[in-house]
């Protein structure tokens, strides 16, 4: 019976090592656990409300990530291990995405997807940390220069039923890279 634990074990952690899915793992820190360049950084906006602090453990390494809503906005501010500001997300609905994007962006999952039902829409701000700190400010947010992209979670049905995506399009809506979003389990009953 042990053998057979072993096995399963083995099995399961070899799929989830070598998926081509989205794993990710986020929790919450103090500040202070954050690279003091990502605390610095976000100070410097002296936002009204309160900042909250994650680590996120992901497919793709280590990142730190300050939330804040400000101006009535929910903002994700992500930063590198060594705390290089790497981008800024905006979430937004849907309908707030430029009209071409919105056109390419729908085409894209008509083609490729027998349903599809928008889970959470964000503009990605990537540019110098001057420039993107402009994001939080509504009246010039137009006129910064950063490469926008939009982050899109997305339930979508094909042959096999109903997954979740995290899919990334560029500024006019062209696919990127979509990522399937891995199940989480637990051992701990939900109710």
């Amino acid at each position: 019976m042990k053998k057979i634990v072993a096995l399963f074990c083995l099995l399961f952690l070899s799929a989830y090592t070598f998926s081509q899915e989205k794993q990710e793992k986020e929790y919450r820190i103090k500040p202070e656990e954050a690279p003091k360049t990502a605390v610095d950084f976000v100070t410097s906006n002296n936002f009204k409300k309160r900042v909250k602090w994650f680590a996120e453990e992901s497919n793709d390494g280590k990142t730190f990530e300050a939330k804040v809503c400000h101006n009535k906005n929910l903002y994700s501010i992500e930063f590198s291990e060594e705390g290089t500001l790497l981008d800024i997300e905006k979430k937004v609905d849907f309908d707030e995405v430029t009209e071409v994007a919105q056109n390419n962006i729908k085409n894209y999952l008509k083609e490729n997807y027998l349903k599809y039902k928008f889970k959470k829409t964000q503009i990605q701000y990537k540019g110098i940390p001057n420039e993107l700190m402009r994001v939080f400010d509504a009246k010039n947010r137009n006129t910064i220069k950063a490469k926008i992209a939009y982050e899109l979670i997305v339930s979508a049905k094909n042959d096999d039923g109903f997954k979740r995506y995290e899919m990334l399009f560029d500024e006019n809506g062209n696919h990127i890279k979509t990522l399937p979003i891995a199940p989480t389990f637990s051992l701990n009953l939900e109710f």
